[in-house]
């Protein structure tokens, strides 16, 4: 902007030698045609500097060509046509830039615009309240809440770490369960597995519930942590356990739906709040057209992946009597994190206020 200045300054004060010498009878050919190009030169520079775009750095940890990566692709496309040029997005998959924890932390310094990653308790506790036990019944109730003025009221708390939420998605669509040991149909069933779970309270916690033993294995070496006995089984989202292959090594799987996490678009509010406000607008608009597609692309990819999995494992499909019985064991998740201020109640009552209507 200073530079943009300078150079204006300086064109203004060419015109004005300009015009004086043109109207000096002293002045020549030769100092007219000078000043004339000097004053195109300058004013070719200012407008260069004045279009040069805003650019938007956007990490995320999927591999190229994920369907978060896909869409991702398709924000850039949009926001760059909606914005004319005036922001040019870079897109860094495969965690480029770091894992999802750094990432997160660079959006709150402000030397990373925007990444989409969990870490909740990096930003938000209160964006767990998506990840409650059997809160949702469907995903298109899940969209719904995420897509409208509740998820804009959640999402309200990462501001305090300097981080905007501009749109919130599906993170890979309703965990389920698989194990080697057998179908799960009751709360029983579940008892003394040992469930690999990653470091996220609420599966920790949903597990031990249940009755079953968690286990931490990290998410790259889980496959061989199951193939070789070290985990039982494990939970995950239909695209994780198709991407990873799980089904590889595991005999059962139990369509539970007992869980689905949000994905946020996290972009640095800073950043955010000095463009223009129509600028503003419009990453907010792309960011929401985004996630509507990211979430068309994780259903697509889950029925290529069911295809596949249901000639290598024994699936089970809980009744909704079956799975009620999971629902009542889980409520104590809950009340626990209510209890201890993880997330607000409030939040919680008006999710089940809406689905209720």
């Amino acid at each position: 902007m200073k530079k943009t200045i300078a150079l204006l300054v300086m064109a203004l004060m060419v015109i004005g030698m300009f015009a004086g010498c043109s109207s000096s009878d002293t002045g020549s050919a030769a100092d007219v045609s000078g000043d004339t190009a000097e004053v195109k030169e300058a004013a070719e520079e200012v407008a260069e500097v004045a279009v040069e775009p805003v650019v938007m750095k956007f990490g995320h940890a999927h591999p190229a060509d994920s369907p978060r990566d896909q869409s991702i692709n398709y924000f850039k496309k949009i926001l760059e046509e909606k914005s004319e040029g005036r922001i040019s997005v870079e897109i860094y998959p495969a965690g480029q830039l770091g894992n999802e924890p750094e990432m997160v932390e660079a959006v709150k310094m402000g030397t990373l615009e925007a990444v989409r990653a969990g870490v909740f308790d990096a930003t938000a506790t209160e964006l767990m309240v998506y990840t409650m036990p059997f809160l949702f019944e469907d995903l298109n109730d899940f969209q719904a809440i995420c897509r409208g003025p509740i998820a804009d009221q959640i999402a309200e708390a990462t501001k305090e770490v300097g981080i905007t939420v501009t749109a919130t998605g599906d993170g890979g669509g309703f965990r389920q369960w698989t194990n080697n040991v057998r179908p799960i149909t009751t709360v029983e069933d579940m008892s003394g597995l040992k469930m690999r779970t990653p470091p996220i309270d609420s599966i920790v916690q949903t597990m031990e519930a249940l009755g079953a033993n968690p286990v931490s294995v990290p998410y790259v070496e889980t496959y061989m942590g199951l193939k070789t006995g070290v985990a039982d089984g494990e939970e995950n989202p239909i695209t994780n356990i198709g991407t990873m292959k799980f089904y590889e090594v595991q005999e059962y799987m139990t369509m539970a739906n007992y869980q689905v996490h949000p994905d946020p678009v996290y972009v640095n509010t800073e950043w955010l709040e000095s463009l223009p406000a129509d600028l503003q607008a419009i990453v907010v608009e792309c960011s929401k057209e985004m996630m509507v597609y990211s979430d068309s692309l994780i259903a697509d990819a889950e029925k290529e992946f069911m295809d596949e999995m249901e000639n290598s494992m024994e699936i089970t499909y809980l009744t909704d009597e079956q799975r009620q019985e999971f629902i009542e064991a889980s409520k104590v998740v809950w009340e626990d994190f209510v209890a201890q201020g993880l997330i607000d109640e409030s939040h919680l009552d008006a999710i089940l206020a809406e689905l209720d209507k």
